[in-house]
């Protein structure tokens, strides 16, 4: 017999009955069918028979023998046996529960050793402090922006990062980031779900959309509603930083703007046809505005569609002429007498709370244009400008008074301010802004 037997039983005819189960002749083949075993007492099913002979017996292969010590290998059914010797493909039950064994202690100090990681590394994050009034003006506003939609958990809880995702239409994650890699926002490892964080070849890992954050505490205030009142309150004058978080959210506006258009389409574009578009589109946002540029977009969007559908074309090979039309209408823009037309902002394509924050802090959307937004930005700060800024405030003053058809009105403005004791930056900063909507 090929087939050695342990039995679990003392009954004489449940061993009998074992034994018959697994006899077999010199050639390896079975002496008796399965369905000549029943009945057997209550046992009247054939199916039946090798789960009740299972409970009786352990049946071990002779022929089979483990490939990590040469040991028998169990088995439990008739097909299982093998008629010449061979190394078995799987180890046998010793070895199977050796490995388990070994995988369970293993386990046990891989998470023994990632607990010691996870509390000296959330000692670490928080014990940190930042100072919030030495904080940049564009992460400022990048907080006031969480904070209108996190409301107290931004001071005092946590919070996901897929929670940002209305900071701003498109390409929220890169703002996030930002403060993340700068140390602003800290991820909590005490607060965060089992599996968030595990261990790669015994470095730290974390998954990113499981993990909870937090605003690291004020040096002097801690963390609470009066630390981030020093945020929201702070006097905003870097206008190279806060122009430079324009673009990177007005191109972003634009940019959601185009794959709506190019999903309408069906038109599918490369990375390194983004990139370009990208290039361009910040460029382009120097000069005009987001809601010129919708137009653009819309234009060159609408040629592409038309061109798909021609007899030697595609959609793939007109996606591809997006970025090269795009710069063409720029060009043509700047040759002749910018961009006529404009688009409002689409229903659906939110502003996102960083929109939110130009509108309600320095009174600039989609409608302002580039040139128009710069100078709010450096009017924040008149005493570090020079007079050719001035004169340039001056015109762009005039300009937009007669572009929007209000000279009388900005004119009267200018005026007031001035008898109130304001100096020309004030003044020409009210006359601009006021009643521009």
């Amino acid at each position: 017999m090929a087939v050695r037997l342990e039995f679990l039983t003392q009954d004489p005819e449940e061993i009998e009955l074992a034994k018959r189960y697994w006899a077999m002749d010199g050639e390896g083949a079975y002496i008796e069918k399965v369905s000549d075993l029943v009945p057997f007492r209550k046992l009247t099913q054939s199916s039946f028979v090798s789960s009740h002979v299972r409970q009786w017996c352990l049946a071990y292969d002779e022929n089979q023998r483990c490939y990590l010590c040469s040991g028998a290998v169990s088995v439990t059914k008739r097909h299982e046996p093998r008629k010449a010797f061979q190394l078995s493909s799987r180890p046998c039950a010793a070895c199977t529960e050796s490995i388990k064994q070994d995988e369970l202690r293993m386990r046990q100090a891989e998470e023994a050793e990632l607990q010691c990681m996870l509390e000296k590394r959330s000692h670490e994050m928080y014990s940190r402090t930042i100072s919030y009034e030495s904080l940049p003006d564009d992460v400022c506003v990048l907080l006031v922006a969480i904070d209108m939609l996190l409301g107290p958990r931004l001071a005092k809880g946590t919070f996901k990062e897929a929670e940002c995702d209305a900071l701003a239409p498109y390409g929220s994650s890169c703002f996030f980031r930002r403060l993340r890699e700068e140390h602003i926002i800290l991820d909590s490892p005490r607060m965060a779900r089992p599996g968030t964080y595990f261990l790669e070849d015994d470095e730290l890992m974390i998954r990113r959309n499981q993990a909870e954050y937090f605003l690291v505490a004020d040096e002097k205030c801690g963390r609470g509603d009066k630390a981030i009142r020093t945020i929201a309150e702070r006097e905003f004058t870097d206008a190279k930083a806060l122009f430079e978080l324009w673009l990177d959210y007005a191109e972003n506006d634009v940019v959601r703007y185009l794959f709506d258009q190019c999903d309408t389409y069906r038109l599918i574009l490369e990375p390194e046809d983004l990139e370009k578009i990208r290039g361009a589109v910040r460029q382009g946002l120097h000069t005009y505005s987001v809601s010129q540029l919708w137009f653009v977009v819309w234009v060159v969007i609408k040629g592409a569609a038309s061109y798909a559908n021609h007899r030697f074309s595609n959609r793939t090979k007109a996606a591809a002429t997006i970025p090269r039309k795009i710069r063409k209408q720029l060009e043509m823009a700047a040759q002749e007498n910018g961009i006529g037309r404009s688009w409002n902002r689409p229903d659906g394509h939110l502003a996102g709370s960083l929109g939110k924050v130009f509108l309600n802090t320095f009174q600039i959307d989609e409608k302002a244009d580039g040139r128009q937004v710069f100078q709010r930005f450096t009017l924040l700060n008149p005493s570090n400008m020079e007079l050719e800024s001035l004169e340039s405030a001056a015109a762009s003053f005039m300009r937009r008074a007669l572009e929007r058809q209000n000279s009388g009105t900005a004119m009267v403005n200018f005026a007031e301010a001035i008898r109130a004791g304001c100096d020309a930056w004030t003044a020409l900063e009210r006359g601009m802004f006021t009643d521009q909507r």
